[in-house]
């Protein structure tokens, strides 16, 4: 497995968190995993769908109120 980086979108809503996860994610190598964070369940939501569009693999997703959590693999 590869480096694991964290990412936080508290405060952030759509189309900030899946921008900048987007963004993360072309600086990171095959196999590094990505932690977004936030405090906007939507947005969690939207990267899950952009992730599953775009060929990333979505490792952990949960939403607990409007905070969300989702761990990304990079492919």
């Amino acid at each position: 497995m590869g480096n694991v980086f964290k990412l936080k979108c508290d405060g952030l809503v759509c189309p900030l968190p899946v921008a900048k996860t987007k963004r993360k994610l072309l600086e990171m190598g095959s196999g590094d995993i990505l932690e977004v964070s936030g405090d906007y369940a939507e947005a969690g939501q939207n990267i899950k769908n952009y992730i599953e569009k775009h060929g990333d693999k979505v490792l952990d997703f949960i939403i607990d109120g409007e905070d969300f959590l989702i761990k990304i693999q990079k492919s």
